[in-house]
């Protein structure tokens, strides 16, 4: 049944009806009775408005856009699950896409999420985005960044410490006894991954080290990385590893356990994963605050949503070193 056949069995004009299934009864001045009759019989009948058009007439469509690189990830996943529980407990539904790091890709997504009318949008940015979020920003739309920050836009923004916390990895490998430790992460430019990177050398140097650094093309899966992981394992002499990312550090597991010519590593990566506590040895990592960061983001999403002059939220949560076997 259409609005237009509810207000004629009601005898009520059309508008009428849109402004109290709307919740607009107040403003248009409708009686609490008139209101009550409209509400019990849409009720009675199931009827429910038009979701895009319900969004049209209250300018709310309780939903927001996510945005990541990838919904099947280990830190993308957990991370978009706890954000949906958050969001659900004040009545918002949640969109989710993956970019798979695609520039392209990434715009066609967040122009879909815009035609859908979304209430907010959370976003892992792509490389190259930096045009068409400024536009997003300019249109005061709610607007959080996490995981990757685009350093030359002001924006919200939520993150870890990964600078800090890689350096912390590392120097406890240099603690724990280890001479040269080699990193193995991605040939990324996401500040991110750069700031991961920074942190290990930084240390290394410090140190009185040597830097051993093997970057993995980021499209590169399966056995082709884990034959650069192989050849690089075999061609240099370091005792210990840090990976810029738990995925880097699974691959090595499956290179280490098929070719039983490589010695016995430390081993430390950045992000934890459940297979970390099941290897032999457990494996040690910093863990990023992933439910605590999940939070923090739809806390700022709303407080944007709510009040569109707030000022913007730089927030860093530190990540936690979680020690293991394979560091002792």
């Amino acid at each position: 049944m259409s609005i237009k056949e509810i207000a004629a069995k009601l005898n009520v004009s059309k508008s009428t009806v849109s402004l109290v299934i709307n919740g607009k009864a107040e403003q248009g001045r409708i009686s609490e009775a008139l209101a009550k009759r409209i509400m019990d019989y849409v009720d009675s009948i199931g009827y429910k408005p038009n979701a895009l058009a319900k969004s049209l007439a209250t300018g709310k469509s309780r939903t927001i856009g996510l945005i990541v690189e990838n919904i099947g990830d280990s830190f993308f996943g957990p991370i978009a699950l706890y954000i949906e529980e958050y969001l659900r407990k004040y009545n918002y539904h949640v969109l989710y896409s993956s970019t798979l790091n695609d520039e392209k890709l990434a715009n066609t997504i967040l122009d879909t999420m815009l035609d859908k009318y979304v209430d907010g949008i959370i976003m892992a940015p792509t490389l190259g985005q930096e045009e068409q979020v400024q536009k997003l920003i300019d249109t005061k739309l709610p607007l959080v960044v996490f995981d990757r920050r685009i350093p030359s836009l002001e924006t919200n923004y939520i993150g870890t410490d990964n600078y800090s916390a890689s350096k912390r990895a590392v120097q406890y490998l240099f603690e724990c006894g280890y001479k040269s430790i080699g990193m193995i992460t991605i040939d990324s430019k996401q500040v991110q991954m750069l700031d991961r990177l920074r942190g290990y050398r930084e240390v290394v140097d410090s140190n009185n080290s040597t830097e051993d650094i093997l970057q993995i093309p980021y499209n590169l899966v399966g056995d082709s990385r884990k034959a650069m992981i192989d050849s690089f394992l075999s061609e240099n002499s370091f005792d210990a590893l840090y990976f810029s990312t738990n995925y880097l550090c699974v691959s090595a597991l499956k290179v280490l356990k098929a070719n039983k010519k490589h010695k016995h590593y430390g081993m430390i990566t950045f992000d934890d994963h459940e297979i970390f506590e099941l290897n032999l040895p457990t494996i040690s990592c910093m863990r990023q605050p992933i439910e605590e960061i999940a939070k923090q983001i739809v806390v700022t999403l709303l407080g944007q949503i709510n009040d569109h002059k707030k000022p913007f939220d730089d927030i860093i949560i530190p990540s936690e070193l979680i020690i293991r076997e394979s560091t002792q």
